[in-house]
């Protein structure tokens, strides 16, 4: 699997941000209004800034696993339909949030950040590079192997 256009970075701390913001009931910053058709990937990003903007060194997968126990509402609080990570995720319900679950080739970090072809936009910046959400365009990612889908199959069952 390949994939062109958006998709967002989140790891821990930016989980738990998101998670806090649903348990509060409080609007996320509006530049969450424009993922609609955007994956989520668990990657916490090596970044250099030169010149005022962002430039993507590495950015491989970080385990999923670490998001289980918030994962599902955040999909469903996003509308997110895509994850990419590494190493699969147990309780995700992609039945009933149509989510499909993509995995990445750890180790391949440099690689990858050669698909992304733009950084949008950075939110939460206090957490730190690796925390914070990057809203990134790519071009030709992958290869992504799907593996769970919205059928409920899973390679790691």
């Amino acid at each position: 699997f390949i994939l062109n256009g958006s998709i967002i970075t989140a790891r821990d701390l930016a989980h738990k941000r998101i998670s806090n913001y649903i348990h509060e009931k409080k609007p996320l910053p509006h530049s969450f209004n424009k993922i609609k058709n955007t994956a989520l990937y668990h990657c916490g990003p090596i970044i250099k800034k030169i010149n005022e903007k962002y430039k993507i060194i590495s950015a491989g997968p970080t385990t999923s696993a670490r998001m289980n126990s918030v994962e599902n509402d955040i999909i469903k609080f996003l509308d997110i339909h895509i994850l990419i990570g590494k190493g699969g995720m147990k309780n995700l319900d992609e039945k009933n949030l149509k989510v499909i679950y993509l995995s990445y080739p750890g180790g391949c970090g440099a690689i990858a950040s050669r698909m992304i072809k733009e950084v949008v936009h950075v939110e939460w910046l206090d957490l730190g590079s690796s925390e914070a959400v990057w809203f990134l365009r790519v071009e030709q990612f992958g290869p992504l192997i799907v593996a769970q889908d919205i059928s409920g199959n899973s390679l790691y069952k």
